[in-house]
């Protein structure tokens, strides 16, 4: 979380590093599902994430049913929650260690992210279209 270190050392404002951290997240969900860029908050999350593993596009790995609902769950829970709040508003009441708290539980979501396989990219070494 490199863009985030100086926005947690900072003496205030630490609703920016909230910012960061979820704007990380979804670069790199959109990165992962290879959705266009017009795609953002819950409509990203939506088109990336589903419950059901057998209609996902980005699948949490080892395929586990019920961390698939989990981890779909949160994040669809991290927009509203933090996601919006922090890119549309200015919020003075996050403190110095609930933005360290919010911002290393988006680091553990942003390695589900890494981890997830992308349903519709083709196996590694196939060479794409054949």
């Amino acid at each position: 979380m490199g863009r985030c270190k100086d926005l947690l050392t900072a003496a205030s404002n630490h609703d920016r590093a909230i910012n960061q951290a979820t704007l990380i997240l979804e670069d790199r969900i959109r990165k992962k599902a290879n959705l266009p860029k017009r795609l953002t908050g819950e409509s990203l999350v939506g088109s990336s994430f589903n419950e059901d593993p057998s209609k996902t596009l980005l699948l949490v790995e080892g395929g586990d049913a019920d961390d698939q609902r989990g981890f779909t769950q949160i994040l669809r829970g991290i927009v509203p929650a933090f996601r919006n709040k922090t890119h549309h508003h200015i919020v003075e009441s996050f403190s110095q260690e609930d933005a360290i708290r919010i911002v290393g539980f988006i680091d553990v979501l942003l390695r589900v992210v890494d981890g997830s396989v992308n349903t519709k990219s083709p196996p590694k070494g196939s060479g794409g279209a054949s």
